[in-house]
């Protein structure tokens, strides 16, 4: 007979030739999460209520109190965009902030509280900066589009707009550069990751995801996609699917990763961070 004080055993999950420990994080502090986030050794959790800014150390351990984010509405997406600047996305406020190391307000884009269809912002998801220091900003609830903006965050142009032809979106989810330059955008309702140039001319896509939700680039150049099946992909450079693994709730709604490879899930359904460690080639561990 087991007794019901014995410790679980760990979980272990592959992508390709690459096998990680799977740690779980659940506290009382991480409910309503929506996103993570990497800056230096610390990861940034992104939450739906106040405080919206949860700080964990590399192995998940919690590092002090939340941080509220002022006039905040509805936290979607937080991606860091340099090595001490984040992007943090309010659904439902229609904007997006940015904040430095210290978790301080530095600028916004914003649309005076006043919505629009096809022009920003209408519930956005997303934002990251390209390599040239534009931002990018993926506008997927209300509209179907991106926003590209200059470094001083004037708005430059706006592609996409509702459909399921090549360049056009069903909830532009999340969006980031991969290694070769290229915009990828998690075209959620379409069920896809369509690829584009810097100007949003449309280059290609990957297909056979079920409505993927975040996207992150691991050291190799990896891109790595989460989906409501729930599960994480990892592609090659060319788009080749290299490894898939089970994400342990019902979405991984948010994906970050760590220098030494560390993949972070910000999971809802339950509500938790998930992390896996990767392991030394022939490590049983």
């Amino acid at each position: 007979m087991v007794s019901a004080l014995t410790k679980r055993p760990c979980a272990y999950v592959a992508l390709g030739t690459q096998r990680y420990r799977v740690r779980h994080v659940s506290d009382p502090m991480l409910s309503g999460l929506s996103d993570v986030a990497v800056l230096g050794d610390r990861i940034v959790v992104l939450r739906r209520q106040a405080p919206e800014l949860v700080i964990l150390g590399p192995n998940g351990a919690m590092i002090g109190e939340g941080t509220d984010l002022p006039q905040f509405v509805c936290g979607h997406g937080l991606r860091a965009t340099s090595a001490n600047q984040l992007a943090a996305t309010d659904m439902d406020g229609h904007k997006i902030v940015l904040l430095d190391e210290t978790m301080h307000e530095i600028t916004r884009m914003d649309c005076a509280e006043r919505p629009g269809l096809g022009r920003p912002f209408n519930h956005p998801c997303d934002c990251t900066q390209g390599p040239d220091g534009r931002y990018y900003v993926a506008d997927g609830y209300g509209n179907s589009a991106v926003h590209i903006f200059d470094p001083e965050l004037r708005h430059l142009k706006t592609f996409g707009h509702p459909g399921a032809e090549p360049g056009a979106f069903s909830t532009p989810h999340s969006l980031l550069f991969d290694g070769q330059g290229r915009l990828c955008v998690a075209d959620r309702e379409n069920n896809r990751v369509q690829l584009f140039d810097g100007d949003g001319t449309w280059l290609g896509q990957i297909e056979g995801l079920y409505k993927p939700m975040a996207l992150a680039l691991t050291p190799e150049g990896l891109l790595l996609v989460s989906d409501q099946t729930p599960r994480l992909s990892a592609y090659s450079p060319n788009g080749d699917l290299v490894g898939r693994c089970r994400t342990f709730s019902t979405f991984g709604h948010g994906l970050a990763v760590q220098r030494d490879g560390t993949i972070i899930i910000a999971e809802m359904n339950p509500d938790r961070v998930t992390l896996l460690f990767p392991l030394p080639e022939g490590d049983t561990f």
